[in-house]
């Protein structure tokens, strides 16, 4: 038996992560370091969000700022079978000064009732869309380990996302005593992603366009 599930089953401890846990030790570290604390939003930087947007399912979304290499995560929000106007408003509702938001790679494939992507989509309804470079899981996966030391969590608004972070994990082959590749796909598989993608884009937020060098050599210049 693990540590992790003698704390559930005699401790009656759950905020420990679950068995496979893939962020299980960045959690524990930003528990540790008090992390996970109350981080209040800053009015004098914008606001980057981060989605994982659900088709039938649940879309997740993740509110950050940063102040220098500090990534505070000030915000969650997730919710079912809604449209985009839902999270559009929802997103007005809330007195952040916003920068981008970050979206999947997928949001770029046009849907067969409208013709236009989600990205299109949202920036006719006046959100600055963007799309998050595309990574492979393992990949986004190390991403997201990397940035973990960086991030500070509102330990209020951001509870149901720390929880889904806490139990994204991968699954025990019990045969073979092994941790099988792919994590599992269930409930908190939205908020893990969404999170994925933060750490993939948040660096970028802000940023200008890089400019393309001149070339005079080719315009007669000595």
């Amino acid at each position: 038996m693990t540590n992790a599930q003698y704390q559930q089953e005699f401790e009656c401890a759950f905020d420990v992560p679950a068995l496979g846990a893939i962020y299980a030790q960045e959690y524990q570290a930003a528990r540790d370091g008090r992390r996970i604390a109350n981080v209040p939003y800053d009015p004098l930087l914008q606001v980057s969000t981060h989605w994982d947007i659900g088709i039938g399912d649940s879309t997740a979304i993740w509110f950050a700022q940063r102040q220098g290499s500090e990534i505070r995560v000030i915000d969650y929000y997730e919710a079912n079978s809604q449209g985009l106007d839902h999270y559009v408003a929802m997103l007005k509702s809330k007195p952040y000064v916003y920068a981008e938001d970050w979206l999947p790679h997928d949001a770029q494939a046009r849907q067969l009732t409208s013709g236009k992507s989600t990205v299109e989509i949202l920036r006719t309804l006046g959100r600055n869309a963007k799309i998050t470079p595309k990574l492979t899981l393992e990949e986004g996966i190390n991403a997201a380990r990397m940035i973990w030391p960086r991030c500070w969590f509102d330990e209020v608004k951001t509870a149901r996302g720390l929880e889904c972070l806490q139990n994204y994990r991968r699954e025990l082959n019990e045969k073979l005593g092994e941790f099988r590749s792919n994590p599992v796909h269930d409930w908190a598989s939205h908020g893990a992603d969404a999170f994925r993608y933060l750490a993939v884009a948040v660096d970028k937020t802000g940023a200008r366009p890089e400019l393309k060098r001149i070339d005079y050599s080719t315009r007669g210049i000595v």
